[in-house]
This record gives C-alpha cells, structure tokens and sequence, in this order.
C-alpha cells in the first residue's frame, strides 16, 4: 500500500467513528471522474500528442511521416482485423504502436529502404514519446476550474476516496503539476484484468470498485455494526441501514460511456454538459466506425434517463454531490 493509500485509510477511519456518535446522514465515500472532455479537452490534447509522435519520428530519420498517416493507418489495420478475426479486440495502446509501425514502414519504403532493418525498440520510443506529450498536453489544457474544484471538493469531502476511470492512457496520477495530489487511484480499459471490458461494460467500474475496496482497507471493526461492504450501492441496489449511508458518485461527460454504464453499477452519475452548441461531427482523430457512431448515439438517448445531476460547469459540482446526498437521506 502506497503512502497515499495509507492516508487515505487513515483519514477515512477517523472520519467513520466520528460519524458514528452522529445521527444517520449520507456520506460521499467514492468520487469517481471520467477524464477526456471531462476535465480537459480532448481534441487539442490528442493534437498536441501526435504532432509531439511526428516529431520523433522525424527525429529518427523518417521525414515524410505525418500524424495523418498513423490515423490512416489504424484505420486500415482496423478493417483488416475485423475481416481477418472478427470480434478481436486490440487496446488502443497496441493498435496505436501498429499503426506507427505501419506509417515508419510506409516511410522507409517510400525513400527505397527496407523494413527488415525496424527494431520494436523504435517503435517504442515513438510511441513513448506520444504518451508523454499526452499527459503534458493534458496538463496545459487542464479545464480552467478543474482545480478549483478540486480543491473544494477536498475541504467539503475530505475523506472521499477519488479515482479516475478511463478507456484510454490518461493518467491524472502522471500529471506531477496539476492532478495527482487529488487522486487516489485510476483504473484504465488498457489495464490488465480490465481490458477488454473498457466502458461502457460494467468490468470496467467493478474494477473501480474493486480498487477502492482495496485501497480503503476498511474492515468492520472501523464502523463497529457496519460493514463497508454493506452500505455501498454495488450492482445498482442500495444497501445497509447503518449509521452512514455511503455513496459512489460518477462524473463524465459521455452520456452512454458515463453515466448510464455507471448508474447501472450502482453510481449516482453526473452528466457535465457545458451547453455549448452540440457538435454531431466525427473527431478528426477518431476511427470508430459508421455503425458504432450510430449505436452510441441511440445508447446516449437511453442513458438520458440515468442522470441523478447535471452540470454545466465542474464548479457546479460539489453542489451537485450535497444536493444528491440530501436526497440519499430522503429515500
């Protein structure tokens, strides 16, 4: 367990006996938070990041490589994939190394050279080097009230554990300048034991709750007749009538992904919409599929139905959380 965890588990045993002298009330046990277009934009960030992969690519002697090429080249691979082995699913860190190989291999042939020469290890390194500026980017691009927030979120909550939950590599514990100091754990559609049940599959939240479980560490004797285990609302069913109801929250902007997988798992989901005019187009860096664009959109229609608050700013958002345990009291 990792000082962080230690703290945490620290703190929050406090909190539970002092609650315990407390008449019932609902308490914020878990605060989970989607990242991309949740607490920076994604666009200018996945920009960043591939130009910082065309760079190094071209850094490494490959000049006529470009960030289109590596977008038009996961488009192929993933054609073929779903002819040759359909159902096969690649994480998209995987798919994205293939497709950098597939652009340096395009280069090297295109200057008359040959691919038998390409060591992974290049691969790598161009790959590394567009993760990392992802996590930069990110933290440039950092929503301008995300650590406002943040902040207020740990003087109204200061015993909720806050993880994150993600399909891809973000990581807010990477972020040294911005995030990491307020979050506790992440759990990513690229981990191992989580993949391929990224989001909107519930393995993936299960694998949130697991990791909050395990960090917390409570065990009964912390809330004396109450069990952790028994007061949470796992699998969608509000349990336990001890002295602290405890709450998950779930905050995204993605309607399906967010907050009608989340609820189904038992979250009470906050749906952050900014307002701003709604935008149908297909993000330039995106290579999801006609068919799966439609799905996901009759899936965000139904999730409609989910949202327990919606804000338009993050600052709305410990609000939001008092008004949604207030209403936990009132069930």
């Amino acid at each position: 367990m990792t000082q962080k965890e230690d703290t945490y588990v620290e703190s929050t045993t406090d909190n539970a006996r002092s609650n315990q002298k407390k008449d019932t009330t609902a308490s914020l046990a878990l605060l989970t938070f989607d990242l991309d277009d949740t607490l920076f934009p994604v666009g200018p960030v996945v920009r960043d990041a591939n130009e910082a992969m065309t760079r190094r690519m071209k850094c490494l002697g490959y000049e006529s490589a470009t960030s289109q090429g590596v977008i038009d080249a996961t488009r192929t691979i993933r054609v073929e994939l779903s002819k040759a082995s359909p159902g096969t699913a690649l994480t998209y860190s995987e798919l994205r190394i293939r497709a950098i190989r597939k652009e340096i291999e395009r280069c090297l042939l295109s200057s008359g050279r040959t691919t038998d020469q390409l060591d992974d290890s290049v691969v790598i390194d161009v790959f590394d080097a567009w993760l990392n500026e992802r996590h930069a980017a990110a933290e440039r691009h950092l929503f301008s009230d995300a650590l406002n927030m943040f902040e207020c979120l740990r003087k109204d909550f200061p015993d909720a554990c806050i993880g994150a939950v993600t399909n891809g590599r973000g990581d807010p514990l990477e972020m040294k300048s911005t995030l990491s100091s307020f979050f506790d754990f992440t759990v990513s559609g690229e981990d191992e034991g989580v993949f391929p049940n990224r989001k909107p599959h519930p393995g993936i939240y299960k694998a949130a709750i697991e990791r909050f479980e395990s960090i917390g560490s409570i065990r009964q004797s912390v809330f004396s007749n109450t069990d952790i285990l028994e007061v949470m609302r796992w699998d969608g069913v509000e349990k336990g009538n001890g002295a602290t109801n405890l709450c998950w929250v779930h905050v995204g902007d993605d309607l399906a992904n967010d907050v009608g997988a989340s609820a189904a798992c038992g979250a009470q989901a906050v749906w952050l919409d900014p307002d701003e005019d709604e935008d149908d187009s297909t993000p330039f860096w995106s290579t999801a599929t006609n068919e799966e664009i439609e799905r996901r959109k009759r899936m965000n229609d139904l999730a409609r139905d989910s949202v327990s608050a919606k804000i338009s700013t993050l600052l709305e958002l410990p609000d939001a959380i008092r008004q949604i345990l207030d209403t936990d009291l009132e069930k």
